[in-house]
C-alpha cells in the first residue's frame, strides 16, 4: 500500500507540474501576492508570452 501511495503522489506532483499550478505557486511565493482569477491570468499572460516569444524555425 505504501508503494502505491508513493505512486499516486509522483503521478499528482506530475499532473501539477504540467499544468503549471507549481510555478504559479512559486510565483505567488516569489511576489507574495495571493490567488485570484485576475493574478492568474497576469501570470498565464506572462508565461505564454515568454514560452511563444522567440520564433522557431525549421
Amino acid at each position: 500500500m505504501n508503494i502505491l501511495r508513493r505512486v499516486c503522489s509522483y503521478f499528482i506532483a506530475l499532473a501539477r507540474e504540467l499544468s503549471d499550478e507549481t510555478s504559479y505557486a512559486r510565483h505567488l511565493r516569489l511576489t507574495g501576492h495571493s490567488h485570484s482569477p485576475a493574478e492568474w491570468r497576469a501570470f498565464s499572460d506572462r508565461h505564454h508570452r515568454r514560452k511563444y516569444q522567440n520564433t522557431k524555425c525549421c
